[in-house]
């Protein structure tokens, strides 16, 4: 019992500092420092560029964060953005082909999206066919955000890619969340894991009570608290 109730406090504790610096209140703010807004425009900037070379697509607008979306107050040199605006490439994976013969293409899948780690254990394999038509995009890098986006018991689990995987994709109840390469992406990952995220996770999801779905829409327009030194890797 009493190991139970320090783990809990542990937890308790590192929610606690995790909030703290969401809202830029763990560390004294420097007056002098470049606000977040010039940063968001050099990323604006550096998508635009990047869809002129055709390396990524170009995405809808998202709709301005109004004073009421604001959950709580930040610091003045600080922005609020949504996280559609910070991403290269946000987009669930393509329903899979499953080869039960051949393991030579592993897919990723909720399973293999823990909270302690990203495992091909349970991973189950798909097709040469299917995974030829794979555009390069599709498959894991390195700093990539994996969010389960499906399932009673599974939604909302997330974890970042901290190895190299040799061309794996996600499955279709998977969501792959790669950030323009100015944002730090450890920050949006410890954001997606803040109570701020999880404790409300039932805002963002739609669906029935048998099958609980985080939509891309919803991912797009989460709100982050944003500042030049939790953006810059």
């Amino acid at each position: 019992m009493k190991t139970n109730t320090l783990d809990f406090d542990a937890q308790a504790l590192r929610e606690r500092i995790l909030d703290l610096a969401m809202r830029g209140k763990l560390v004294p703010q420097d007056p002098n420092d470049e606000p977040a807004s010039v940063l968001l425009e050099k990323i604006k900037a550096e998508k635009e560029e990047l869809v002129k070379e055709k390396k990524i697509k170009k995405s809808k607008p998202l709709p301005a964060i109004t004073d009421d979306e604001k959950p709580f107050n930040i610091p003045d040199s600080w922005e609020w953005v949504r996280l559609g605006d910070l991403g290269n490439y946000i987009q669930r994976g393509r329903s899979p082909k499953y080869d039960r013969n051949n393991t030579t293409h592993p897919i990723i899948s909720q399973k293999c999206v823990q909270w302690d780690n990203i495992s091909l254990e349970h991973a189950k394999y798909i097709t040469e066919e299917f995974f030829e038509k794979l555009e390069e995009y599709r498959f894991v890098k390195k700093n990539d955000i994996l969010w389960n986006s499906t399932g009673t018991g599974t939604v909302g689990r997330l974890n970042i890619v901290k190895e190299d995987l040799n061309h794996v994709p996600v499955d279709s109840h998977v969501t792959l969340i790669r950030t323009n390469d100015q944002v730090f992406s450890d920050y949006v990952y410890y954001y997606l894991m803040s109570p701020q995220i999880q404790n409300n996770l039932g805002d963002f999801l739609t669906g029935t009570t048998k099958q609980k779905e985080l939509g891309l829409t919803n991912i797009l327009k989460l709100k982050l608290p944003t500042c030049k030194s939790g953006l810059v890797p």
